[in-house]
């Protein structure tokens, strides 16, 4: 595939990411592949390139721990997509997304594996009612160029307080770019809604966070035991990993395996802890180009276990996990960790998830529904 996942802005994708229950900032260690030896000679050539630039060099910066800085986010950037560095500001209002008093722009974010990122505004939302086209690129924001930069760094650029104005530059396909203010407002999108589509109950999970798990056994308890549970994972780009792990529960025998996490040390199989809130009942994923990371995991889970079948196109292949690791001045690292696996063994990072019943590219949901059966 030649893109990569979206992101809702403000909401965070990073899988393993600081948030509430299990998803904590982990602490810095230094990698056990990396000997104490290596390390210190690391330390020491940085620390004498730094003096000699700070004596020396023409543009020597005022601050030099700029220098530093800006190798760090460098580094990442250029080896990986997804990982960077967060100033402490930026760290701060990244942490912050789910405070009423902070607000976004309501609008997807497409990473293209050229670095560019592009626009799809929510429609009626901050940015739509700006006049951001869908498809256009995203060049800055706030003046900071947002090309090659991780998405979780994007989204905390754009966040902050109700009200506010974040100045964007945007490019339209013949690449004339144009500046376009939006204001920020609060964004309540509801993680997991339930509609009604052709006979059938269909729940549409937005994104993956500690309440989605309540929220879709809520919904179903309510249903026929013999009626389908459609989850439509259409556009939705992941979220909380412990979250996908705690849903995809609900259906699981207790052991059966979820997901296999794939580090430089070790690889980490996630099996189900507990009994299934649901008995047998057939469950349908309905699955898009844009169904990503924590959405894949359920999806692999449910799947390869034989309890669902998936109907759509190829998924996004957005297979690696990401872990926030907070810094000692209070600027955090975001580093991709791991990749993922379905419990057959299936590494599906740049690949996707094949639906089980493909469709057309861009089938609406009217054919969605109709392969859709409602009942065993």
């Amino acid at each position: 595939m030649n893109t990569t996942t979206l992101l809702a802005l403000p909401f965070a994708l990073v899988l393993g990411a600081c948030g509430p229950g299990r998803d904590k900032p982990i602490a810095s260690t230094a990698s056990p592949a990396s000997s104490p030896d290596t390390l210190a000679n690391a330390t020491r050539l940085y620390d004498d390139a730094l003096n000699v630039i700070a004596a020396r060099f023409l543009y020597a910066p005022a601050d030099p721990q700029r220098v530093a800085q800006d190798a760090l986010n460098a580094y990442l950037t250029s080896r990986d997509p997804w990982s960077g560095r967060l100033t402490r500001d930026e760290y701060a209002r990244y942490r912050a997304v789910n405070d009423g008093g902070f607000g976004g722009i309501d609008m997807e974010l497409e990473r293209l594996h050229d670095g560019d990122t592009l626009c799809y505004p929510e429609p009626l939302g901050p940015a739509a009612k700006a006049g951001i086209r869908a498809g256009e690129t995203l060049v800055s924001i706030d003046g900071s160029a947002v090309r090659g930069k991780p998405l979780a760094l994007v989204a905390a650029l754009a966040t902050g307080r109700e009200g506010t104005p974040v100045e964007l530059v945007v490019a339209g396909a013949d690449g004339a770019r144009r500046p376009v203010r939006v204001v920020r407002a609060h964004i309540d999108h509801p993680d997991v809604t339930e509609s009604g589509e052709n006979g059938l109950h269909v729940l549409r999970i937005a994104r993956f966070t500690t309440s989605t798990r309540s929220l879709v056994a809520a919904a179903i308890k309510g249903w026929d035991a013999k009626e389908a549970v459609v989850i439509d994972l259409r556009g939705c780009g992941g979220g909380s990993f412990f979250a996908a792990l705690d849903t995809a529960m609900l259906f699981l025998k207790e052991g059966a395996p979820i997901v296999t996490v794939t580090e430089r040390s070790a690889a980490r199989a996630y099996a189900s802890t507990r009994t299934p809130d649901f008995g047998p009942r057939p469950i349908y994923i309905w699955q898009d180009a844009h169904t990503a990371s924590a959405a894949e995991v359920l999806t692999g889970a449910l799947v390869d276990n034989g309890l669902a079948v998936s109907i759509g196109e190829p998924s996004a292949g957005k297979g690696t996990r990401q872990d926030v690791v907070e810094l000692a001045d209070g600027s955090a690292l975001i580093l991709t960790t791991g990749t993922m696996s379905t419990p057959r063994g299936f590494a599906f990072d740049s690949r996707g998830l094949a639906p089980t019943r493909p469709l057309a590219h861009s089938s609406d949901t009217a054919a969605y529904a109709r392969a859709t059966p409602a009942s065993q």
